[in-house]
């Protein structure tokens, strides 16, 4: 899979089958990560530039001009269209404009893909005008740090991996940004964690969907194995809706110390 060619495959086929952007955003997990970017773009001015769009979902909520690059030629022709707002099929690690094009770039969801992470720093600090601003998003994790994961959801769309039923997805620490993001030049504004609230809100939810799984090892069955995926986003969308509207979520956040993703925002110093 460390082939190009193989990447790109694997990424046209998913983005030919699977439909992420409905799976990801209806999630916990996706919620809290797009009203955080939003958020993020909804601050800046200038030329963006989204590494990694998929469809284009982010580049909507942005006012100026916008450019989204994909490895996925077929995720790209599913992207919304609309003025000011240009795609192009691109590599991250090695990306295609002139240097100092952007004022700012999103980075989301996508450093966890690629095998060489600081070669896409390098790419950011090349696009990125002096005084320009990026946010990247990526996992984090404790423990061991992923590497070749399960399908999961996209192999019931019929996508298939290099590694049997696996792909390549990392995570990493926000230390770990930083210090690429100040080898290839930039300067670190701030890095952190979000989506601290999954922590609280899915512990109940998780032990049901494990009780599924182990029923599940019996009944051998896809739909209930859905089911019992989509019960588990249902229920922890409940959790922190029921905390969030009371005071029961500022108290379980005192017992959170890290959300399970990770995110640095960077500047590009005056020359």
């Amino acid at each position: 899979m460390k082939d190009k060619r193989a990447l790109k495959e694997f990424y046209d086929r998913v983005g030919a089958a699977y439909p992420e952007e409905e799976q990801v955003y209806r999630t916990l997990r996706g919620r809290l990560r797009k009203r955080f970017v939003i958020e993020w773009l909804r601050a800046q001015t200038g030329a963006l530039l989204e590494i990694g769009t998929n469809r284009g979902m982010y580049l909507h909520y942005y006012e100026g001009v916008r450019v989204g690059v994909d490895l996925s030629q077929s995720a790209l022709q599913r992207a919304r269209r609309g003025a000011s707002v240009f795609y192009a099929v691109a590599d991250a690690e090695r990306l295609c404009f002139k240097s100092g094009a952007f004022d700012r770039v999103l980075c989301s969801e996508l450093l966890e893909h690629c095998f060489h992470p600081a070669a896409v720093f390098d790419s950011i600090y090349q696009v990125l005008k002096s005084g320009g601003c990026a946010l990247l998003t990526t996992p984090n994790y404790r423990g061991e740090r992923p590497t070749w994961v399960a399908l999961g959801a996209m192999a019931d769309y019929g996508v298939t991996g290099d590694q049997g039923a696996r792909y390549f997805h990392t995570a990493y620490r926000p230390q770990e940004l930083a210090e690429y993001a100040e080898r290839a030049g930039l300067q670190v504004v701030r890095a952190g964690t979000l989506e601290k609230e999954v922590k609280y809100a899915a512990k109940i939810p998780a032990a049901i969907l494990k009780t599924g799984r182990w029923l599940n090892k019996r009944l051998k069955s896809a739909r209930f194995a859905r089911w019992n995926q989509d019960l588990f986003q249902h229920l922890s969308l409940l959790c922190y809706n029921v905390a969030h509207y009371t005071l029961l979520e500022r108290v379980a956040l005192l017992f959170v110390k890290e959300g399970v993703r990770s995110y640095i925002i960077m500047r590009k110093g005056e020359l």
